[in-house]
Protein backbone atom coordinates (compact mmCIF):
# COMPACT_ATOMS: atom_id res chain seq x y z
CA UNK A 1 0.00 0.00 0.00
CA UNK A 2 2.82 2.27 0.98
CA UNK A 3 4.50 1.28 -2.77
CA UNK A 4 1.78 2.58 -4.46
CA UNK A 5 0.97 5.45 -2.25
CA UNK A 6 4.41 6.47 -3.00
CA UNK A 7 3.83 5.88 -6.81
CA UNK A 8 0.51 8.07 -7.31
CA UNK A 9 2.38 10.23 -5.62
CA UNK A 10 5.38 10.52 -7.64
CA UNK A 11 2.99 10.37 -10.40
CA UNK A 12 0.87 13.48 -9.35
CA UNK A 13 4.21 15.53 -8.99
CA UNK A 14 5.40 14.55 -12.41
CA UNK A 15 1.73 16.03 -14.14
CA UNK A 16 0.28 12.24 -14.40
CA UNK A 17 -3.17 11.56 -12.76
CA UNK A 18 -3.47 8.11 -11.38
CA UNK A 19 -6.61 7.67 -13.71
CA UNK A 20 -4.59 8.42 -16.92
CA UNK A 21 -1.89 5.31 -15.88
CA UNK A 22 -2.32 1.74 -16.97
CA UNK A 23 -3.35 -0.56 -13.95
CA UNK A 24 -1.69 -3.72 -13.25
CA UNK A 25 -4.03 -6.00 -11.43
CA UNK A 26 -2.47 -9.48 -9.51
CA UNK A 27 -5.49 -11.57 -9.82
CA UNK A 28 -5.92 -15.03 -8.59
CA UNK A 29 -8.41 -18.12 -9.50
CA UNK A 30 -7.98 -21.40 -6.69
CA UNK A 31 -11.19 -23.40 -7.48
CA UNK A 32 -11.36 -26.86 -5.94
CA UNK A 33 -9.18 -28.91 -3.26
CA UNK A 34 -6.84 -27.76 -0.82
CA UNK A 35 -6.55 -24.44 -3.63
CA UNK A 36 -7.23 -22.24 0.15
CA UNK A 37 -3.76 -22.96 1.40
CA UNK A 38 -1.87 -21.69 -2.36
CA UNK A 39 0.57 -19.18 -1.82
CA UNK A 40 -1.09 -15.86 -3.10
CA UNK A 41 0.03 -12.49 -4.94
CA UNK A 42 0.29 -11.20 -0.97
CA UNK A 43 2.55 -13.56 -0.13
CA UNK A 44 4.61 -13.56 -2.93
CA UNK A 45 8.49 -11.86 -3.30
CA UNK A 46 7.46 -8.07 -4.54
CA UNK A 47 10.12 -8.67 -7.13
CA UNK A 48 8.42 -11.53 -8.35
CA UNK A 49 5.46 -9.32 -9.17
CA UNK A 50 7.82 -6.36 -10.37
CA UNK A 51 8.98 -9.15 -12.73
CA UNK A 52 5.51 -9.80 -14.34
CA UNK A 53 4.93 -6.13 -14.42
CA UNK A 54 7.60 -5.89 -17.03
CA UNK A 55 7.70 -9.13 -18.78
CA UNK A 56 4.30 -7.50 -20.09
CA UNK A 57 6.25 -4.10 -21.13
CA UNK A 58 5.17 -2.05 -18.13
CA UNK A 59 7.08 -0.74 -15.69
CA UNK A 60 5.67 -1.14 -11.90
CA UNK A 61 9.22 -0.33 -9.99
CA UNK A 62 9.45 2.48 -7.48
CA UNK A 63 10.72 5.04 -10.00
CA UNK A 64 8.83 4.05 -13.21
CA UNK A 65 10.07 4.84 -17.02
CA UNK A 66 7.06 7.89 -17.47
CA UNK A 67 6.37 5.86 -20.78
CA UNK A 68 5.64 2.35 -19.78
CA UNK A 69 4.46 3.36 -15.93
CA UNK A 70 1.99 2.11 -14.07
CA UNK A 71 0.73 1.29 -10.86
CA UNK A 72 0.09 -2.47 -9.56
CA UNK A 73 -3.20 -2.97 -7.64
CA UNK A 74 -4.19 -6.02 -5.22
CA UNK A 75 -8.00 -7.21 -4.86
CA UNK A 76 -9.39 -8.61 -2.21
CA UNK A 77 -10.28 -12.66 -2.54
CA UNK A 78 -14.01 -13.33 -2.83
CA UNK A 79 -14.69 -16.72 -1.88
CA UNK A 80 -17.91 -18.91 -2.91
CA UNK A 81 -18.19 -22.63 -2.19
CA UNK A 82 -14.99 -24.05 -3.96
CA UNK A 83 -13.85 -21.10 -5.33
CA UNK A 84 -11.35 -18.45 -3.78
CA UNK A 85 -10.13 -15.49 -6.31
CA UNK A 86 -10.72 -12.11 -8.02
CA UNK A 87 -12.08 -13.14 -10.71
CA UNK A 88 -15.99 -12.49 -10.90
CA UNK A 89 -18.24 -15.78 -11.43
CA UNK A 90 -20.43 -15.22 -13.88
CA UNK A 91 -22.53 -18.54 -14.39
CA UNK A 92 -21.62 -21.95 -12.96
CA UNK A 93 -22.40 -25.18 -13.82
CA UNK A 94 -22.05 -28.30 -11.92
CA UNK A 95 -17.86 -28.51 -11.96
CA UNK A 96 -17.44 -25.74 -14.94
CA UNK A 97 -17.31 -22.25 -14.10
CA UNK A 98 -18.07 -19.38 -16.30
CA UNK A 99 -15.76 -15.78 -14.58
CA UNK A 100 -13.98 -12.91 -15.76
CA UNK A 101 -11.05 -10.86 -14.24
CA UNK A 102 -12.90 -7.45 -15.07
CA UNK A 103 -11.19 -4.12 -16.41
CA UNK A 104 -12.22 -1.55 -13.84
CA UNK A 105 -14.91 1.32 -15.13
CA UNK A 106 -13.23 3.47 -18.07
CA UNK A 107 -10.42 1.07 -18.87
CA UNK A 108 -9.85 -1.93 -21.20
CA UNK A 109 -8.05 -5.20 -20.98
CA UNK A 110 -4.42 -4.75 -22.98
CA UNK A 111 -2.32 -7.67 -22.45
CA UNK A 112 -2.28 -10.45 -19.49
CA UNK A 113 -0.24 -13.94 -18.32
CA UNK A 114 -0.16 -16.21 -16.04
CA UNK A 115 2.62 -18.11 -13.66
CA UNK A 116 1.77 -21.73 -14.76
CA UNK A 117 4.69 -23.06 -13.34
CA UNK A 118 3.64 -21.90 -10.00
CA UNK A 119 -0.14 -22.95 -10.66
CA UNK A 120 -1.60 -26.26 -10.56
CA UNK A 121 -4.10 -28.61 -12.35
CA UNK A 122 -5.68 -31.36 -11.81
CA UNK A 123 -5.28 -34.59 -14.88
CA UNK A 124 -8.93 -34.03 -16.63
CA UNK A 125 -9.46 -30.60 -15.56
CA UNK A 126 -9.36 -27.84 -17.89
CA UNK A 127 -8.49 -23.59 -18.08
CA UNK A 128 -8.80 -21.18 -20.29
CA UNK A 129 -8.25 -17.62 -20.64
CA UNK A 130 -8.57 -15.21 -23.56
CA UNK A 131 -9.03 -11.56 -23.70
CA UNK A 132 -12.64 -10.33 -24.21
CA UNK A 133 -13.52 -6.74 -24.82
CA UNK A 134 -17.11 -6.99 -25.93
CA UNK A 135 -19.64 -7.10 -23.14
CA UNK A 136 -17.63 -7.55 -19.85
CA UNK A 137 -14.08 -6.43 -20.82
CA UNK A 138 -11.48 -8.10 -19.10
CA UNK A 139 -10.03 -11.79 -19.25
CA UNK A 140 -12.56 -14.32 -19.63
CA UNK A 141 -11.89 -17.90 -17.90
CA UNK A 142 -13.27 -21.04 -18.57
CA UNK A 143 -12.61 -23.34 -15.76
CA UNK A 144 -13.89 -26.97 -15.35
CA UNK A 145 -12.88 -29.57 -12.59
CA UNK A 146 -12.79 -33.46 -13.66
CA UNK A 147 -15.90 -34.93 -14.16
CA UNK A 148 -16.21 -36.74 -10.65
CA UNK A 149 -15.74 -33.48 -9.35
CA UNK A 150 -12.37 -33.63 -7.38
CA UNK A 151 -8.86 -32.33 -7.70
CA UNK A 152 -7.24 -28.67 -8.26
CA UNK A 153 -7.40 -25.59 -10.39
CA UNK A 154 -4.91 -22.53 -8.81
CA UNK A 155 -3.41 -20.09 -11.31
CA UNK A 156 -1.92 -16.45 -10.31
CA UNK A 157 -2.31 -14.21 -13.42
CA UNK A 158 -1.79 -11.04 -14.13
CA UNK A 159 -4.24 -8.70 -16.33
CA UNK A 160 -2.69 -5.21 -17.60
CA UNK A 161 -5.81 -2.38 -17.94
CA UNK A 162 -5.22 0.65 -20.08
CA UNK A 163 -7.72 3.85 -19.99
CA UNK A 164 -9.48 3.39 -23.14
CA UNK A 165 -8.62 7.11 -23.86
CA UNK A 166 -5.06 5.86 -24.33
CA UNK A 167 -5.59 2.43 -26.21
CA UNK A 168 -2.84 1.79 -28.07
CA UNK A 169 -4.02 -1.36 -30.42
CA UNK A 170 -0.45 -1.84 -31.75
CA UNK A 171 1.00 -2.40 -27.60
CA UNK A 172 -2.24 -4.38 -26.79
CA UNK A 173 -3.50 -8.04 -27.78
CA UNK A 174 -6.08 -7.84 -30.11
CA UNK A 175 -9.31 -8.83 -28.94
CA UNK A 176 -10.10 -12.77 -28.68
CA UNK A 177 -6.28 -13.31 -28.09
CA UNK A 178 -5.75 -16.88 -25.67
CA UNK A 179 -3.75 -16.53 -23.13
CA UNK A 180 -4.08 -19.64 -21.18
CA UNK A 181 -5.56 -23.46 -22.55
CA UNK A 182 -4.66 -26.01 -19.94
CA UNK A 183 -6.18 -29.10 -20.66
CA UNK A 184 -5.08 -31.00 -17.45
CA UNK A 185 -1.82 -30.69 -15.91
CA UNK A 186 -0.06 -32.17 -19.16
CA UNK A 187 -1.00 -30.07 -21.29
CA UNK A 188 -1.05 -26.77 -20.08
CA UNK A 189 0.55 -23.42 -22.28
CA UNK A 190 -0.10 -19.93 -22.38
CA UNK A 191 -0.55 -18.11 -25.68
CA UNK A 192 1.43 -19.28 -28.81
CA UNK A 193 1.43 -15.58 -30.34
CA UNK A 194 2.76 -14.37 -27.46
CA UNK A 195 5.02 -15.72 -25.23
CA UNK A 196 5.22 -12.86 -22.90
CA UNK A 197 1.90 -14.39 -21.26
CA UNK A 198 3.94 -17.12 -19.83
CA UNK A 199 5.15 -15.63 -16.73
CA UNK A 200 7.69 -18.20 -15.50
Amino acid sequence: MRLCLGLILLLVARGASAEEMPRLYLEEFHLGGDAGRVETWREVDPDRALAACQALGFDCSDDPDPARAAIRFLKVPVVAGAYRGTASILRQSRGSYYASFESPAGYSICKAGIDIVGGRISRGAIFAGSIQRGGRDGLGIYAALPADGTGVISFRLVVAAVPRTRFDADFCWPDGTIVVLCLGEKRCQASRSYPEADLR
